[in-house]
């Protein structure tokens, strides 16, 4: 079957390589769709912690089931799914508490483990797959990942109705925390970044203010539109220390800063004392649970979540490795990148 394999960084080849073959409790789906996640371009430049060379890449996908293993019930050949893109252990104290995305043994597609889905074909445990809805097309499927990231983040922050937000970077997870905000009752969110491209998009998806911060400070224009009081969330999804302290400045006494993005090293020069004297709670966001995949492409089909807006390109597969320079120098105005085969 055809891949595009990461041999080393910087470099995807599209290569033939051993089909893969479902065991006890397996399906093997034959991928349609597969999308370029901010992972797999930190996989590319070789700052990834585990997503090392040499390595299949992909965990944003959907297809057809084309086999399925002994011992598997409620899948069968020909349906069109997703996948959740984590296998917990089942057993140790998070994944007994519903909390799998932080099994101290996980699994992650894409990865030497778990060979991931930019390849024709994966492998998948029958546990971590979803039946897509009728209606729903494949691309639409490809995005429930990454917007489960954005609704685990938003319950994870335990914002209320009405409350004001503040979301730090406004690319593809940014982007799916202002609709899952808005979805939640935000009554004002603040949108960061560098690009007049994603901060339009962020307008378009529910933002009701958009600050370039090469023009503007956004911790000042957060506070003149709460009158001092500042957001009472603040979602870090762009991984730079400045960011941090941003999110810091921007958010009132007791409120809460989140950090969903994934930083490369340390947060330089951060100004511990205002978490503090504010008595901010500064908390990580990891991925989503398997009831909060769910309930995202529940959302996802009733119509509650749209995605299609965030796709702004579907390059062929044999096209990986320039879907990943794109995302990595930012060489034309981009958000989601899906590869197709």
């Amino acid at each position: 079957m055809r891949a595009a394999v990461l041999k080393e960084n910087y470099r995807i080849v599209l290569e033939d390589v051993k089909e893969p073959s479902p065991g006890p409790g397996e399906v093997k789906i034959q991928v349609r769709v597969t999308g370029i996640c901010g992972s797999e371009v930190h996989a590319f430049k070789g700052t990834h912690p585990y997503r090392k060379p040499p390595v299949i890449l992909g965990h944003e996908l959907a297809g057809d089931i084309v086999e399925v293993g002994s011992d598997v019930e409620g899948l069968k050949v020909g349906d069109r799914v997703t996948v959740e893109p984590q296998i917990g252990c089942e057993r140790c104290y998070m994944c007994r508490r519903g909390l799998n995305n932080l099994c101290e043994s996980k699994i992650v597609l894409g990865t030497q483990e778990w060979p991931g889905s930019f390849a024709e074909y994966i492998i998948a445990p029958a546990k971590v797959v979803y039946r897509l809805p009728d209606g729903l097309s494949y691309e639409e499927g490809v995005m429930v990942e990454p917007l489960a990231v954005g609704v685990h983040a938003v319950r994870w922050s335990e914002m209320g109705l009405g409350d004001s937000v503040l979301v730090l970077g406004a690319g593809t997870i940014g982007l799916v925390t202002i609709m899952a905000a808005r979805q939640a009752g935000a009554r004002r969110i603040f949108a960061t970044d560098v690009l007049d491209f994603n901060l339009a998009k962020a307008r378009e998806l529910g933002a009701t203010h958009t600050i370039n911060v090469r023009q503007k400070d956004p911790v000042s224009v957060v506070l003149e539109e709460t009158k001092g009081k500042g957001a009472d969330v603040a979602f870090i999804t762009a991984a730079a220390s400045p960011v941090v302290e941003q999110a810091i400045k921007a958010v009132r006494k007791r409120g809460k800063a989140l950090l969903i993005g994934f930083f490369e090293g340390p947060a330089d020069n951060l100004e511990i004392f205002p978490l503090t004297a504010k008595e901010i709670d500064l908390r990580g966001c990891l991925m989503y649970t398997a009831e909060g995949f769910q309930n995202t492409l529940d959302m996802v089909a009733e119509g509650q979540l749209d995605s299609r807006p965030l796709i702004t390109e579907v390059l062929d597969i044999a096209q990986a490795q320039e879907g990943l320079e794109v995302m990595d120098k930012r060489t034309r105005d981009a958000v989601k990148i899906l590869l197709k085969f």
